[in-house]
């Protein structure tokens, strides 16, 4: 097998499973061997909080909260006037309590957006990678900035492409990029920001790469040969919401020479397929 790695996020990592609210109980002790890990603060704070206000039957004071979760109440106030401003906490100025926010719920839902995308693509992932005996992607947009690879199956012989789940990348890279700059609802100015921002294999012009965009609108389709990851092309097709915008792709990645000798028609036909099942099936 040919290990690349493409994309490095970890989707897995979730720190929110502690229940215990104590601040001193989420950090590790300080004699603990063989941790690497700087822990911060702040952060170890903050979830402290969030999660006193999750388990509570009712709204909280500052004080009640600054009591919990062992911080005092000065630094206390100023994590929550953030967590506030961020809309993970609301506060309630008429009986000065506290309690989770929009967010929250915003967060929770994006979160089921992405693994119900994953659920469903998953399996047909599989059948184009076994077709032709290439490594099938499904890529999301996960913020205005950025872009990161949801679910992805490997063909089942001695050569492929190693992914894995993990980091995000800028919103423009690659295949994906492209078709997210043609689809995405994103301004000028907002596709010009991202595209400064890839780490280009080999660079490209921003007026070429624009015109590349524009292609993709036409062909419904986008390519990069070796732009974004050495050796490596990729074939990208837009997945459609129900409004017709774009948040999600899905395309295949190849050797340079396996992807020039096949067929890029039936290729295309594959992902269009599947890209048109999930446009009817996925909850957006």
């Amino acid at each position: 097998m040919i290990g690349i790695t493409l994309i490095d996020i970890r989707f897995g990592t979730n720190y929110l499973t502690m229940k215990q609210t104590k601040v001193d109980d989420i950090a590790p002790s300080s004699n603990q061997k063989g941790s690497s890990v700087k822990r911060v603060p702040a952060v170890r704070r903050s979830m402290a909080i969030l999660w006193e206000l999750a388990d509570a039957v009712s709204p909280m004071n500052l004080s009640h909260i600054s009591r919990a979760v062992g911080v005092i109440p000065s630094t206390c106030m100023h994590i929550l006037r953030e967590l506030v401003l961020a809309r993970l906490v609301s506060y309630d100025t008429v009986s000065k309590t506290y309690e989770l926010g929009m967010g929250i719920q915003d967060l929770a839902q994006s979160s089921a957006k992405l693994k119900s995308f994953a659920t469903i693509v998953k399996p047909r992932l599989q059948l184009i990678a076994n077709q032709f005996n290439m490594t099938a992607t499904a890529t999301s947009k996960v913020d205005d900035k950025h872009l990161a690879l949801t679910a992805y199956a490997n063909p089942p012989n001695t050569i492929s492409i190693k992914v894995t789940l993990g980091g995000r990348v800028p919103v423009t890279s690659g295949a994906s990029g492209r078709v997210l700059a043609a689809f995405g609802g994103m301004s000028e100015k907002q596709i010009r920001q991202n595209f400064d921002k890839v780490k280009w294999v080999r660079p490209i012009d921003y007026k070429v790469w624009r015109s590349q965009v524009d292609q993709v609108v036409k062909d419904g389709y986008a390519e990069d040969k070796e732009g974004f990851v050495q050796g490596v092309s990729t074939l990208s097709v837009p997945v459609y919401n129900r409004d017709r915008t774009v948040s999600h792709t899905i395309g295949v990645f190849a050797i340079n020479s396996q992807l020039e000798a096949a067929n890029h028609k039936k290729i295309l036909e594959s992902l269009w397929a599947v890209a048109d099942y999930i446009h009817h099936n996925l909850r957006n």
